[in-house]
């Protein structure tokens, strides 16, 4: 793939504006001065009330799906946090901003995001993120004003994201809103996760979702929608402010035995929520079957805002939904390389337009989910012009040029090591030769396949968070047998052997998830125990000043290192450790 160059943003203002890019439409009407980006992660198209969930779960988005345009054919380009957000703000597809998943990478500082056209354009901008998987270290705050984040922890000890919930992301939200100019112009993106696992929303959101967890967790996210909405409207801002409202990706619950999300890319976590409001309301309550994408988002605002765009960002993936509408023959990029970082299992690159759903791996699906919303019948050999017709999108798409990464463009290590933590391993995007290309040949797994695995490794963990380690030891070990390449399941199995004082298979373990996934603390720190218990003490003091290394506020990992080192009479080394701060 070729590179992307940067022009500086400062020649930003001597460029042409955005040319359009949809067709058809009327790009006149009453001027928009602002624009609000809400973006809802985890949550399914259909767990909207406007979109076929029970009446009365989500009022303020139905109402604002009542003033503008619902988009009933909106797919997220990944079934991940991360990459998609890059998108919104880039308007480009994964492999062409590089980011593929929630690990290391970060956007590379060769984009021209949307805040920083926005700041070039004299708007002020800002963000206020809910979740550390969007810290600023991932490049996404690059051109915001305000980056409003979590705090993170120094050591992540849990397994999901630090976060926090939608009423501490209204209210930080609100208050900005509240303290600025109402006539000043103004970029916001506010992010919500609640409807991620795990899910604790507030007794009343329970109750009016009928008991269902997840639907009451998007419940209070939309409550806390509306107290912002409400905000804007209260200080005069809102009849000039254009608003899209969109999800990053849905979440499975079990369909296709998928419990979450990220491995797979059926309908569940790719179809998701789009609805654009335009202060003009030349298309209220219009429900639309075009086929659009999260990577329109960056096009429509830019467009609405009448942001100039250098030359070489205006080749973007995604098409301006501002007051026009897309061509019918449009179609629209997927994947997820989730399971080919983690797991060891084949990517998956996928294009849906109205001929269809091709999901290309190592076992290649073709879906008609106009007539089989279920995805449940492949067509893949009787429609085979179809799927080579496709692939051919696929395959020109890859040619098209990339962002440029550098050495700098990686999350600083704090971060990237909790994601890790998490199960996340990451690479960087690469050319049209590696196996990072949509059309790659694999020999590797289809994930569709494995999720049964998957779903007894998700199991697996819960019973180690519940130091239930002996029944997560049966079921990770045929896991790691069956497929030597799972990083994730081996550091797992080596918490686990150590917890139960089988220190050298602890050993042998974090050795083979160093071997086949990412270099973070977590099997040093087994390793370094099991060394510790053993008598080695020399090879788990060099364990203990290999975490140290990664994460440097690890306190309890300091302290036994000095301890062992006044041990071994190493004392100037245990005293230079003890004065770190």
């Amino acid at each position: 793939m070729k590179l992307l160059s940067r022009l500086p943003l400062v020649l930003a203002a001597l460029l042409a504006p955005l040319a359009p890019t949809g067709c058809g439409g009327d790009a006149d009407g009453p001027p928009v001065r602002s624009a609000l980006l809400i973006t809802l992660d985890t949550t399914r198209a259909d767990a909207l009330s406007c979109y076929g969930a029970p009446a009365g779960l989500t009022p303020y988005l139905d109402a604002l799906a009542a003033e503008g345009v619902l988009y009933e054919r909106a797919r997220t380009t990944a079934p991940l946090t991360m990459p998609t957000h890059a998108s919104m703000l880039t308007g480009l597809y994964p492999l062409r901003h590089t980011v593929r998943s929630n690990s290391a990478e970060a956007l590379p500082a060769s984009a021209h995001t949307l805040a920083e056209l926005a700041q070039a354009g004299g708007v002020d901008t800002a963000a206020f993120i809910a979740a550390v998987v969007l810290s600023a270290e991932f490049g996404l705050a690059q051109g915001f004003d305000v980056y409003d984040q979590p705090e993170r922890p120094a050591v992540q000890t849990e397994k999901h994201y630090q976060e926090r919930d939608a009423d501490a992301v209204a209210d930080a939200a609100v208050a900005w809103i509240e303290s600025r100019e109402p006539g000043e112009p103004f970029f916001a993106w506010v992010h919500f996760f609640d409807p991620h696992q795990p899910y604790t929303a507030p007794a009343d959101m329970l109750a009016r979702a009928g008991g269902d967890p997840y639907r009451a967790e998007v419940a209070h996210m939309d409550r806390a929608i509306g107290r912002v909405l409400d905000a804007l409207k209260r200080t005069g801002q809102y009849d000039d402010t254009l608003v899209i409202a969109v999800a990053d990706h849905g979440e499975s619950l079990e369909e296709h035995g998928e419990g979450t999300h990220g491995c797979l890319v059926y309908e569940p976590v790719i179809h998701v929520p789009m609805i654009v409001r335009d202060p003009a309301a030349a298309r209220a309550g219009e429900r639309s079957d075009e086929i659009v994408s999260v990577v329109d988002v960056y096009p429509t605002i830019a467009e609405a805002l009448r942001l100039p765009l250098p030359a070489d960002a205006r080749d973007v993936d995604g098409r301006s939904l501002f007051r026009r509408r897309v061509p019918d023959d449009r179609g629209v990029y997927f994947e997820s390389y989730y399971g080919f970082f983690s797991f060891g299992w084949s990517h998956l690159a996928g294009w849906a337009d109205r001929r269809g759903k091709l999901i290309q791996s190592s076992d290649p699906e073709l879906y008609d989910v106009a007539a089989d919303p279920g995805e449940t019948r492949n067509l893949i050999e009787e429609r085979a012009d179809v799927a080579e017709a496709q692939r051919a999108e696929l395959a020109a798409l890859a040619e098209r040029p990339v962002l440029e990464r550098t050495a700098g463009d990686r999350a600083a290590d704090a971060t990237a090591e909790q994601l890790k933590a998490l199960g996340y391993a990451g690479v960087g995007a690469g050319d049209a030769t590696d196996p990072l290309h949509p059309l790659a040949e694999s020999t590797r797994p289809n994930p569709r396949d494995r999720i049964g695995a998957h779903r007894d490794f998700l199991r697996a963990l819960s019973l180690r968070v519940a130091q239930r380690y002996t029944e997560a030891i049966a079921l990770l070990e045929p896991i790691v047998a069956e497929n030597p390449r799972h990083s994730g399941a081996w550091a797992d199995l080596s918490s686990c052997y150590v917890k139960v004082n089988r220190f050298q298979r602890g050993i042998a373990a974090a050795q083979r998830a160093l071997e086949t996934g990412p270099d973070w603390y977590g099997p040093h720190e087994n390793m370094g125990v099991a060394f510790d218990n053993l008598g080695r003490i020399p090879e788990a003091i060099a364990q203990y000043e290999i975490i140290l290394g990664m994460r440097p506020g690890y306190d309890l990992v300091r302290d036994r290192l000095v301890l062992l080192l006044r041990s071994e009479g190493r004392t100037d080394e245990a005293e230079r450790w003890a004065a770190r701060d």
